[in-house]
């Protein structure tokens, strides 16, 4: 039975971040909000719930909509390792589309970068690549170094870009997110990367505005020249291969964390969200994210991933 709530967060849907200069990446315009800025309409359904004790925390959210229409553990915090790229990338592409840097910036690999460890896509110490390069191998392939040298590049330090992180993630009112690195990475001493659902979910509407992220993201594969030449990778997010709707978005795995998912799909048209913590398999993560998914997409008449649809049935349906 669906049971609206009015949840009132201040800053949750407010305005981006004016930035003002040259050329950059193209976004798109806000979602017009169902409620006023101040507002999200939190409208839950049990019945799309699938194996919700398998996960600690999680939503659906309908893009198109505008709206969390089920959710686990909303506003817990937890690890969320490499979800942090995402936080990574949009700095980037506000910057670009401020004329700040470019995506056709020289980046020169440091030595800090090379040894960041983890995943990586294996740069060299000196090596020259553009800026967008990297920006396609933190996303697709979860390359540490890739990540570490675009922090460097913008922040003259990895410190101080992970403060911008932060700032940004205040500005979007993503009030239970701490960022202590830019790649995601577990620390020795001290607190991991940390966020909730509900925040993740405001950095993800930020970050599909902009085209070319899904433009990384939805490739099932990808290639950039590293220490021993060009190194093919393929995408993290398996889903992608799985499911031509699927077109990204960001997945994550520690110890601490278990296996995370931030995965967007746009079906007719309608685009939604799905996010995932603390899974303790990769296949049980893309298992719990397909039938989030397909029960959504069911319940509003656009049947499931991967069927033959009359798109302009279904819309008239809508």
């Amino acid at each position: 039975m669906l049971a609206p709530v009015l949840l009132f967060v201040s800053l949750l849907f407010s305005d981006p971040v004016i930035l003002i200069g040259g050329e950059g990446p193209e976004r798109k315009a806000d979602p017009e909000p169902l409620a006023s800025p101040e507002q999200i309409i939190i409208a839950t359904d049990s019945s799309l719930a699938y194996s919700p004790s398998l996960f600690k925390a999680g939503l659906v959210y309908d893009h198109s909509e505008n709206k969390i229409v089920w959710e686990k553990n909303l506003n817990k915090k937890f690890p969320v390792a490499s979800l942090t790229k995402m936080m990574v990338a949009l700095i980037a592409l506000e910057q670009a589309e401020a004329g700040i840097i470019s995506l056709t910036d020289t980046v020169s690999i440091s030595k800090k970068a090379t040894l960041v460890g983890g995943s990586s896509v294996y740069l060299k110490l000196g090596q020259k690549l553009m800026l967008e390069e990297l920006l396609g191998a933190a996303m697709v392939r979860s390359g540490n170094d890739a990540a570490y040298a675009l922090a460097e590049h913008i922040g003259t330090t990895e410190a101080a870009f992970v403060r911008l992180m932060n700032q940004r993630a205040e500005v979007m009112g993503m009030d239970s997110t701490l960022f202590v690195n830019s790649t995601g990475m577990p620390v020795k001493v001290g607190p991991h990367n940390t966020s909730t659902a509900a925040d993740l979910v405001l950095l993800a509407r930020e970050l599909v505005k902009y085209d070319c992220v899904l433009d990384y993201t939805c490739r099932s594969s990808d290639q950039i020249r590293n220490a021993n030449g060009i190194f093919k990778y393929d995408n993290r997010n398996s889903l992608v291969k799985s499911f031509d709707e699927i077109d990204g978005l960001k997945t994550g795995f520690t110890n601490a964390a278990g296996y995370c998912v931030v995965a967007t799909s746009q079906r007719c048209g309608h685009r939604v969200i799905t996010i995932l913590l603390g899974v303790p398999t990769k296949e049980q993560r893309n298992d719990i994210a397909v039938n989030l998914f397909n029960n959504y997409y069911r319940s509003i008449g656009l049947g499931q991933l991967g069927e033959k649809f009359d798109t302009e049935t279904a819309r008239a349906q809508q």
